[in-house]
């Protein structure tokens, strides 16, 4: 076993080069120090408090001469524990700091450590809020365990530990992965080996991931999903079909797919996709390779700019996250704008979050900072997260807890609202776990407006708060709470009331007007159209009709592409969206106050009424 000290400003940290090897809950690891008979040991167990079993967490251990001790250079906060750790160390004052997510209450202790002796440290973590039993489960959904750059490599047991030790009930892991050959089966069996009963891993995809042509500014938009079976339609591989139907930067020789095509792929197989990091961008060095020129100050887009064509023609998504790490404050900033926006506009979108974590980079291993908690029946199935996140049962967090009521409705339920009458309403809200955290405030929004807001003094854990709401007319309630800085949030998904008459968006229709001649003459031709949803690169027919002397029209779902056949000739197809210049230019050049602006969506909702596709038809002689 060997130690590496470095200096990071005036801490040393003190890297654990552990090897862990893991079958089901044993965990197996050396001791930081050997140690000889005088040394100063530490022996350190953690249990849960109501189970009374060890417990995987987080410690940050600092020695008496200032190391905190980690394991792995993904995590600079200290390292993931098993439940267990021995090791010999430095005699003196230690100071420990276990922490296990944001549901339980994290435990501080100084620990004086004598030379030639052993030290036994017992420690119980407790949860601090009944939301567990009440069937909430938190995730995290956008965790890279290779995200291409490649600097640490590590195991599906160190994943499974780092996520035990957040307290996450599951992660899912996505590309890359660390295993010779990529297969949903071979992933599957790899994730299930370190499953336990306290914390399912599963793999998943950021699919897709989409540059138009490969150019970083012409980003459709980044999108997670969960709950995807492992095979496909036709026995086809999941993985390889999101693969080949997004672009990644530079790679401008790949057909453009749009990420709608994706959405219905990801839908046909049981999944739910979400759009990640809605307003992510910014400008830097790009380009110099495959053709791109280079450039100081391109602007570099993460955002879901297909975004407005996706809500205006389904929604094709099912939810955004509005939370990314805290510091990315913008960005989260601008997705709760656009959330809101959303809503007000009769769109129940539920709202997400995830980390992005990456666990091949430096300090960025660290899955569950901000997690989506969803309500859930019975036992954990990734099925029944998808299905409730789908419903909108989610809060999303960096930290504090919280529930909200209405009367005998809960988060993403409706209140049907016929006369104004007062409703009886309940929040409840707990400070995270973490050391010295506490509770300031609470809000209540209504359709995007503070209706509500209560200042907490006397810095507490927990604190609940009941009012009542007075409401007549379709509206949306949403809670925030916050803790003891900015970074500490949680917010919930809506309570709707509904009025009577109310009636949600559907999805926009295309008008379309087709227009087929002869290829080099120009010769008007009868022949026959399909309407075709493309089910990822599988197409299926929806309907038909006939052209008589070279003229159609018709309505078709907007995501549609149109089959035109005429005798004599090559049948040919042409997508709505890639084929109508207005729809996709608009797309591609968006910017991020545009996608903040209704205006844009109606934009699209206007364009579609009026498609003209011109199929020029070649000869199949």
């Amino acid at each position: 076993m060997t130690a590496e000290v470095s200096k990071s400003g005036t801490t040393r940290r003190v890297f654990l080069w552990q090897s862990f090897l893991a079958l089901n809950t044993l965990y197996l690891y050396p001791a930081f120090g050997e140690g000889g008979s005088n040394s100063a040991v530490l022996s350190l167990k953690i249990y849960d408090a109501e189970t009374g079993k060890l417990m995987p967490c987080s410690v940050a251990l600092r020695t008496s001469t200032g190391e905190l001790l980690t394991q792995n250079p993904g995590y600079n906060d200290g390292f993931r524990c098993p439940g267990e750790f021995r090791s010999a160390l430095p005699a003196g004052q230690t100071t420990l700091v276990v922490t296990r997510g944001f549901d339980y209450q994290s435990e501080t202790r100084e620990v004086e450590l004598t030379d030639g002796k052993t030290t036994e440290c017992e420690i119980r973590l407790a949860r601090i809020s009944p939301l567990h039993k009440d069937g909430w489960v938190c995730g995290d959904n956008h965790v890279h365990m290779k995200h291409g750059e490649g600097k640490i490599l590590l195991d599906f047991p160190f994943l499974a530990l780092t996520a035990r030790a957040e307290a996450l009930d599951y992660m899912s892991a996505a590309q890359q992965w660390n295993v010779d050959t990529v297969t949903p089966e071979i992933l599957t069996r790899a994730c299930a080996e370190v499953s336990t009963p306290d914390c399912m891993l599963h793999w998943n995809m950021e699919e897709p991931k989409n540059y138009w042509k490969g150019d970083v500014s012409h980003c459709m938009g980044h999108c997670w999903n969960i709950g995807m079976r492992d095979v496909a339609a036709g026995g086809k591989d999941p993985i390889a079909e999101l693969f080949a139907m997004s672009a990644g930067d530079y790679q401008k020789e790949k057909e453009p797919t749009p990420n709608f095509e994706s959405h219905a792929f990801i839908h046909s197989i049981g999944g739910i996709a979400a759009y990640t990091h809605p307003l992510r961008f910014w400008r830097g060095a790009w380009g110099g390779r495959n053709g791109f020129p280079f450039e100081n100050e391109k602007f570099v887009s993460n955002m879901a700019q297909e975004l407005p064509f996706d809500t205006i023609a389904g929604p094709t998504y099912d939810s955004i996250d509005i939370m990314m790490q805290t510091k990315e404050r913008l960005v989260n900033q601008l997705g709760e704008q656009l959330w809101f926006m959303l809503l007000n506009q009769g769109y129940r979108i539920p709202a997400t979050s995830s980390t992005d974590a990456t666990f091949d980079n430096p300090g960025r291993a660290i899955p569950g900072k901000v997690r989506v908690y969803t309500r859930i029946e019975g036992e954990l199935t990734l099925a029944k997260v998808a299905a409730g996140m789908k419903a909108g049962r989610n809060f999303v967090t960096s930290g504090p807890l919280l529930t909200f009521t209405v009367g005998s409705q809960g988060i993403g339920d409706v209140v049907p609202v016929a006369t104004r009458i007062k409703h009886k309403t309940l929040v409840q809200a707990w400070a995270s776990g973490a050391p010295t955290e506490y509770l300031t405030k609470i809000e209540v929004i209504r359709n995007g407006l503070v209706y509500k807001s209560i200042e907490i003094t006397g810095k507490p854990k927990t604190h609940a708060v009941e009012f009542e709401i007075e409401e007549d007319n379709t509206s949306w309630y949403i809670v925030k709470c916050y803790g003891s800085q900015w970074s500490q949030y949680a917010v919930s998904n809506p309570i709707y009331f509904e009025a009577p008459g109310f009636q949600a968006p559907q999805p926009a229709q295309a008008q379309v007007e087709l227009q087929v001649v002869a290829a080099g003459t120009g010769n008007s031709l009868n022949g026959s159209y399909e309407v075709i949803e493309m089910i990822g690169r599988e197409p299926k027919v929806v309907s038909s009709g006939e052209i008589a002397s070279g003229h159609a029209a018709f309505n078709a779902p907007a995501t549609s592409r149109i089959r035109v056949r005429a005798s004599g000739c090559e049948p040919a197809m042409k997508s709505i969206f890639i084929d109508t210049p207005t729809l996709l230019n608009a797309t591609l050049e968006i910017q991020p106050e545009a996608l903040l602006d209704w205006t844009t969506y109606e934009n699209v909702r206007k364009t579609l009424r009026q498609i003209q596709l011109k199929f020029e038809m070649r000869s199949s002689a």
